[in-house]
């Protein structure tokens, strides 16, 4: 399919003293889907804007196999945006609005229907060309979508949150319908998307983003254990945070008291005994939440969170009890 290759990009809006984008630089692999992860104003959406030519870079270029496509026509390059609405055409029918764009090349009718009945047994609604758009379900109206952005066989795909509106089941069963359509037709695709779960199921690789900047980029299950920053790590969930002082267990994975080691909650245990790389606290919270006990503990001047699986004990408020940070779990990062 397609290699992207974005190249130092740099983009300021008019009256902003900031860039949103500071010599932003990442390679896609090809058949590759890359996640954007990161909150409003870090840049994601100008990304994709830049790449469909709505808007310009100040400088830099952006390659697709090699070419720069920064001086091709924004319908001539290929790019394919599918949005958080479907925005389907409600004057025409599924068959109608899957193949608008071909009907624009100039495919012939025989061979527009052939290609939409396969795109609608690709997508998992196979049998519904008739139907207006006013008549399909959220999940429905998306998969259509996604189907009118594929069937022209684009070379880069952009999903820009396209699953932030719908309810939670069908939300999980479209990621897995994206994800397998994708690895399917191989297509390289860009998705944009602010929750950490939906990033981590349907990406090859994650890009986090803040200030218009990657802070890290890896394999989901590589940020998720061992983010090596600490932007990185409160990223990923992480909030608690030690210096080799703090750590009583001196051995090669935390032998400097100048180093600062992470660790997820869900490694931190909550008890009544003291051991090593443990700390005394008290309980400020403690909340069962089904499948596991999330804990607030005061050690020191500081709340550590914790996040224990059932079963797990429950402390009253004002318990004194043992923080411990088993040594295993610790990984360092920077700051």
């Amino acid at each position: 399919m397609t290699t992207v290759n974005i190249i130092s990009l740099n983009k300021t809006y008019p009256n902003q003293l900031a860039p949103v984008l500071k010599d932003f630089s990442l390679s896609i692999h090809d058949g590759e889907m890359v996640a954007f992860l990161g909150p409003s104003g870090s840049g994601k959406s100008t990304l994709l804007k830049l790449i469909t030519g709505i808007e310009r870079p100040d400088s830099g270029d952006i390659q697709f196999d090699g070419t720069s496509i920064l001086n091709i026509d924004p319908n001539k390059r290929g790019a394919v945006l599918m949005f958080q609405k479907s925005y389907l055409f409600p004057f025409l029918n599924v068959e109608d609005n899957i193949g608008f764009g071909l009907k624009v090349q100039g495919m012939s009718s025989e061979s527009i229907r052939a290609e939409v009945k396969r795109m609608l047994n690709l997508i998992g609604l196979p049998g519904i060309e008739k139907r207006k758009s006013g008549q399909l379900s959220g999940g429905e109206g998306q998969r259509v979508a996604l189907a009118r952005a594929l069937v022209t066989n684009p070379k880069l795909l952009l999903l820009d949150e396209p699953l932030s509106s719908l309810d939670t089941s069908v939300r999980m069963n479209l990621q897995e319908a994206i994800r397998n359509i994708q690895r399917e037709l191989g297509v390289t695709t860009i998705f944009v998307t602010h929750d950490l779960g939906e990033a981590m199921a349907m990406s090859d690789r994650m890009a986090l983003l803040l200030n218009g900047e990657i802070v890290a980029l890896d394999k989901p299950e590589n940020l998720f254990h061992r983010p090596r920053s600490v932007a990185a790590a409160r990223f990923m969930g992480v909030s608690t945070f030690l210096d080799g002082n703090q750590l009583t267990v001196k051995n090669e994975a935390c032998s400097s008291s100048e180093k600062l080691f992470a660790i997820r909650p869900e490694h931190i245990r909550v008890q009544k005994e003291g051991c090593e790389n443990s700390m005394q606290g008290f309980v400020s919270d403690c909340v069962f939440r089904g499948e596991y006990i999330e804990y607030q503990v005061d050690v020191n001047d500081a709340t550590v969170r914790a996040r224990m699986p059932m079963p797990a004990p429950m402390f009253p408020h004002g318990e004194q009890v043992f923080v411990n940070f088993p040594k295993e779990h610790l990984f360092e990062v920077q700051n």
